[in-house]
């Protein structure tokens, strides 16, 4: 009769660790065509272990036993239509894929390093409901690491906010547009 529904290689609820590639690299995908190779971060760890000429832009999906980072039916800033287990998705793998490049390893979130390095620092996310799920999964991943922070959040017409105040008057605010 019809032809069957088309299936993609890919889940249909991206896992936090592509918003973790897009939010470190900082990167659009039209830089990525002239200059293909970044460093993922300055640390002196990741200097050591990283191979040259690491493209965060080649490699795959793979099964990680540590993933989910975040428990969504835990977090308040997931809105529902973002999240999956709500709404309805039956399984539950896709939540447990992280993105591997190739020729490196990529250091794992660290929600208290990701907050003590932004200290202070404003991010904003800037786009349609891609980017909104970009902004709920890097809010709701840092609550999963600093559970008891102090959070300040603000709706006014599109524009959302957080801050997490962690440990001192100095906060990171995440925007949302």
């Amino acid at each position: 009769m019809g032809a069957p529904p088309r299936r993609y290689p890919w889940p249909l609820c991206p896992p936090a660790a592509l918003l973790l590639a897009l939010v470190v690299v900082g990167v659009s995908a039209a830089e990525a065509s002239y200059e293909p190779y970044y460093n993922v971060t300055r640390s002196s760890a990741w200097r050591k272990g990283r191979a040259q000429g690491c493209n965060l832009f080649r490699g795959s999906w793979v099964l990680d036993a540590s993933y989910p980072l975040y428990d969504s039916s835990s977090c308040p800033f997931i809105e529902p239509e973002f999240d999956c287990q709500k709404f309805g998705r039956p399984d539950k793998l896709y939540l447990k894929y992280r993105w591997q490049p190739s020729a490196c390893n990529v250091p794992g979130f660290n929600g208290a390093d990701f907050l003590n390095r932004f200290r202070g620092k404003k991010i904003m996310f800037v786009g349609d409901s891609i980017s909104l799920n970009q902004w709920q999964s890097l809010t709701c991943m840092l609550h999963a690491a600093a559970p008891n922070a102090k959070t300040t959040v603000s709706k006014r017409d599109v524009i959302s906010s957080v801050s997490f105040e962690v440990g001192s008057p100095s906060s990171l605010d995440l925007f949302s547009l």
